[in-house]
């Protein structure tokens, strides 16, 4: 049987790479400048291996990312973002 989705932590493309994304949405929703979002999600990619080490029971899969899904995760938050800031702005009340 074959799996749509890669290895957690080691495909590019995983079962929470979608998950990303929506961070991106929320990002783009709470109105962030672009260079903060991602800011955020190269940060936390940098700094989730070792939040893994520190408290591995907090994750669902504690195993290191690969560089190309840590890379996959940040693009993702990125899309999810630029997705939502492409939308026109919602009519306001007057």
């Amino acid at each position: 049987m074959r799996r749509a989705l890669g290895n957690v932590n080691e495909a590019a493309v995983d079962r929470y790479t979608l998950g990303h994304a929506s961070i991106g949405v929320l990002y783009g929703l709470a109105r962030l400048p672009w260079w903060a979002a991602l800011g955020l999600a190269i940060g936390w990619e940098l700094v989730e291996d070792h939040l893994k080490d520190a408290v591995p029971g907090v994750f669902p899969y504690s195993t290191h990312d690969s560089f190309a899904n840590a890379a996959c995760d940040a693009a993702a938050v990125m899309a999810g973002y630029a997705a939502i800031r492409a939308l026109p702005p919602l009519p306001r009340d007057r």
